[in-house]
């Protein structure tokens, strides 16, 4: 599964997230990337890898880590 994810800033500025889950044997990871200006995935490392034993669990685990850095966080498409 993957994931645009947009998060808002206090002061409005939005930023733009690929947000990957992935089965890995018995459990799930999840994996965050930023993405520039013309959609294409930065090399920056914005996250450590999360696991689940389920694909929402490690898809949250993630989302919660923008939830705690922004006002704001929102799902644009999943694929």
């Amino acid at each position: 599964m993957q994931e645009i994810l947009i998060a808002t800033a206090a002061d409005g500025t939005e930023t733009r997230y690929v947000l990957k889950v992935t089965q890995e044997g018995d459990h799930w990871a999840s994996t965050l990337g930023k993405l520039g200006p013309g959609g294409e995935v930065e090399s920056t490392k914005v996250a450590p890898r999360f696991y689940g034993m389920t694909e929402e669990q490690a898809r949250r685990r993630m989302i919660g880590v923008l939830e705690n850095q922004f006002e704001e966080v929102r799902s644009l498409r999943k694929t």
